[in-house]
């Protein structure tokens, strides 16, 4: 879709009032629900419950069967979805019909709408032909898309910039963001295209686990195995393209909250996808998380929607290079502030990496997939227990984060969440992740997760890294808990592959937050805490990051010798993410350079994730 520069008095005219923007959002909802709602009757296969159309077996009130009932509601919402749009669409064309932009959004989703519902007649009659099921499911995204459009067209007036003040420099200008989220919102698409036609084409339950196919196959035989797995290996380098689209805006929160807070919803929903994407197969594609697939496929979607529209308008609009002094824009942009402040409290960038070692543990020791009410627990018990240590660190920490260039400017040193506010919110959070695991997994899950938030907060923070130099070696034992809890939530104990897996964390540790403490050795000079390189200098500390990044590798292949589960993938694997990590640690003793030290830092986040990504898939086949 190609989108051409506007005139800034496209912008302009009557601005649709509150009482419109809420029966936009209304509408919005509904669309949504009819979506996931669409997607029940797939899986259910209620399809053909109304055989004709558009009555249903003939009669205006159909017989109460089950599937009759299923695809009947869908046809309601529909129903209510088309003449509140309709509503909607007479009432811009009345009214502000002078915002050009607002009238073609809310023009185009009334016409998908009962394009949408002839091809729902279509689907009936023709008896769910796969290529018009395809179709059928694209155009639903292409609704929810332009009334989204819509509303944050709705949102904008002559008076009322929510989004952009100035001249941003650099990175953060509308106009270099606008391009990186136009091609992140295409891929998104693409890849809900290609879902669609793995639907269509029957292929959905083709592949029984993930991320291969069929034990350690990619393609296959079967015409049905391929166009799956092409869907999944296209999600993967797509999904990389969104991530790569969506971090500018990330990156300019600082600048725009925003966006920063629209962002940082792509990213979360992207990574809620991709887990959803591997419970599929692992739950044995049950329909609640066939449903929940599709509709966070909309919520992704949606979300890169929203951040292009404004993106898009800003770039657009010589409005919104007006002051931003009107108190709506100012209560807009602290209430969005607020929301993505907490956010950032919880550090959501270290959660997933935690996350991803605590669902090693919990793979590993159920030698597959756990139990659908223990993974929960492990993902969102560990969600809320490393978010609030997070956010008491930020407490503990707020007189040295005041000081360093790196850290000035977080939510609590910086002043925009009180220091009260961040302990309580972190206490909540503890507490709710220990209810959480106690209920759903094991008593002895929950307290090592409060043993691992007390030891990080109390212990790392509050005594270890101000006042000795091996805080960080003694202090990643904190950071090595998540696969304990993995492990107890499963087993209800303790075995020695997960004591490897902690000395795997503990270990990995001193590398990677050594290698960042050269990079900002000035910082922590200046806030007088004491880590390797201020006290023991350069050289010292890069020769004790090779020796613990080669111990880190002899670990790695003694947890293969004494883990009898392990398979050759691992082995291997470990032995070149291990290879690789040496290479890293070798050049920065031979070259002090600031390079060599971003280069193993970054190489550290990478080799943690696709090894314990490894332990996972090894754990499945």
């Amino acid at each position: 879709m190609n989108i051409k520069e506007q005139d800034p008095r496209e912008y302009s005219g009557a601005s649709p009032g509150t009482r419109f923007q809420g029966a936009v959002v209304v509408a919005l909802v509904l669309t949504f629900f009819l979506i996931g709602l669409g997607a029940f009757v797939r899986t259910t296969e209620s399809g053909l419950g109304c055989p004709d159309w558009p009555l249903c077996h003939g009669q205006i009130i159909p017989p109460f069967e089950f599937h009759t009932l299923v695809e009947y509601s869908h046809r309601l919402t529909a129903s209510l979805v088309i003449t509140l749009v309709g509503l909607l669409t007479v009432i811009v064309w009345l009214r502000y019909r002078q915002n050009r932009s607002l009238v073609i959004a809310f023009t185009m989703s009334l016409a998908f709408l009962f394009f949408q519902a002839g091809l729902g007649g279509v689907t009936v009659l023709l008896e769910l032909p796969p290529f018009i099921v395809a179709v059928h499911l694209v155009t639903a995204q292409g609704i929810f898309a332009s009334l989204l459009i819509g509303y944050v067209l709705t949102l904008q007036s002559p008076r009322r910039n929510l989004f952009f003040s100035g001249d941003p420099p650099g990175d953060a200008n509308p106009h270099y963001l606008f391009k990186r989220a136009l091609i992140a919102t295409h891929a998104a698409y693409l890849i809900t295209v290609s879902g669609a036609y793995v639907v269509a084409a029957a292929a959905t339950g083709s592949c029984p686990d993930w991320p291969l196919c069929n034990g350690l196959s990619v393609f296959g035989s079967a015409l049905q195995t391929n166009i799956h797995m092409a869907h999944r290996i296209l999600a993967l380098l797509l999904g990389v393209t969104i991530v790569w689209g969506v971090l500018p805006s990330w990156r300019a929160r600082n600048h725009n909250r925003a966006l920063g807070l629209i962002a940082l919803a792509v990213l979360i929903a992207l990574g809620i996808q991709i887990l959803v994407g591997a419970l599929n197969p692992w739950l044995n594609f049950v329909i609640p998380i066939r449903v929940l697939h599709l509709s966070m496929a909309t919520v992704v979607g949606g979300s890169l929607v929203v951040l292009t529209s404004i993106l898009f308008i800003a770039k657009s609009s010589s409005l919104f290079a007006a002051s931003s002094e009107s108190p709506e824009n100012d209560e807009t942009q602290r209430g969005l502030g607020i929301i993505v402040d907490y956010i950032v409290l919880m550090k959501p960038w270290i959660v997933v990496l935690l996350l991803v070692t605590a669902l090693g543990g919990a793979i590993l020791a159920a030698e597959g997939i756990p139990q659908w009410k223990i993974l929960i627990a492990v993902l969102l018990g560990g969600t809320l227990a490393a978010g609030g240590s997070s956010a008491l660190n930020h407490f503990m920490d707020q007189d040295i984060d005041q000081l360093m260039k790196r850290t000035r400017l977080r939510p609590v040193a910086n002043k925009r969440i009180s220091p009260r506010n961040a302990l309580v919110f972190g206490l909540i959070l503890n507490a709710l992740a220990f209810v959480l695991l106690w209920s759903w997994a094991n008593l002895l899950a929950a307290f090592l997760a409060m043993g691992g938030s007390v030891f990080y907060v109390l212990v790392y923070t509050g005594w270890l890294k101000r006042s000795t130099t091996q805080n960080i070696v003694i202090g990643g034992a904190a950071g090595a808990i998540p696969p304990l809890v993995g492990w107890a939530a499963v087993t209800d104990g303790l075995a020695l592959p997960a004591l490897f897996l902690f000395a795997i964390i503990f270990y990995w540790t001193p590398p990677h937050f050594w290698a960042l403490a050269l990079l900002i050795q000035k910082d922590y000079a200046e806030a007088k805490v004491p880590m390797l390189p201020v006290v023991e200098g350069e050289a010292s500390t890069r020769w004790a990051i090779l020796l613990y990044v080669l111990l880190l590798t002899a670990i790695t292949m003694l947890f293969y010798v004494t883990t009898p589960s392990l398979s050759v993938l691992y082995l291997v694997s470990a032995a070149i993410l291990g290879g690789l990590f040496s290479l890293y640690a070798v050049r920065l003793v031979r070259k002090a350079a600031r390079e060599q030290a971003v280069q193993l830092y970054k190489y550290s986040l990478y080799y943690l994730a696709i090894l314990f990504l490894v332990i996972m898939v090894d754990g499945t086949i």
